[in-house]
């Protein structure tokens, strides 16, 4: 993986990839190729993984187990259904496997020379204009379905504003100076959780609410 990806990487964290996104804007790249792929640990293809697992792993023994995670199906009531693409969101291998698939299109990116900021599979670029920016969506949404066999989600992915568009929970301010900000999106759904909570706490020990959650 390049300096520019951030996600399940020892030191390194998402806070540093907003503040690596605030650093691209305030040196004047205030333009965002904001791409989005669509399900992304449902349409992990097995094959393309295991090929890109084989050229960083030599360890047999360990990619006959990688190979036996992604048989293993899923359980539907009584029904064992398998599994011919994906990995399981939220298992312990899917943020490495991940990382591992996506290290083709982090090096391509940083080969074609684009300022960008990575973390799993989200992923934002940044440059000076908006005609710039069609034709890298457009570029690499080509290399993400062609080459990593991935679906792009062309209703989400686009060209923007930083401060019109959410980075990992975040957006920015149209400043000089950039400021990072909490998205309303973010804010919507954090008091709409508050508002779970204390309509569960109604009328109960306060000390059992604190217990359970």
């Amino acid at each position: 993986m390049t300096e520019s990806s951030y996600g399940f990487r020892p030191r390194r964290s998402a806070q540093e990839a907003i503040l690596k996104a605030r650093e691209y804007q305030r040196s004047g790249k205030r333009w965002v190729v904001d791409r989005d792929l669509k399900q992304f640990f449902d349409e992990v293809d097995h094959d393309i993984l295991m090929t890109r697992l084989g050229k960083k792993v030599k360890d047999k023994r360990l990619k006959r187990l990688v190979n036996s995670f992604f048989k293993a199906g899923v359980q539907c009531g009584n029904t064992n259904v398998s599994t011919l693409k994906g990995t399981p969101q939220g298992g312990p291998l899917s943020p490495s496997l991940s990382n591992i698939l996506l290290d083709d299109l982090d090096k391509e990116l940083e080969q074609r020379g684009h300022i960008f900021c990575l973390y799993a599979d989200d992923c934002n670029i940044y440059i000076r204009s908006r005609r710039a920016g069609e034709r890298v969506l457009q570029s690499v949404t080509k290399y993400v379905e062609d080459k990593l066999k991935l679906k792009v989600n062309h209703v989400k992915s686009a060209v923007g504003r930083p401060w019109k568009r959410i980075f990992l929970g975040f957006s920015f301010t149209n400043h000089h100076l950039t400021r990072i900000r909490v998205s309303k999106e973010t804010q919507r759904s954090f008091r709409l959780h508050l508002k779970t909570l204390f309509r569960q706490g109604r009328g109960r020990n306060l000390h059992v609410l604190s217990v359970k959650t």
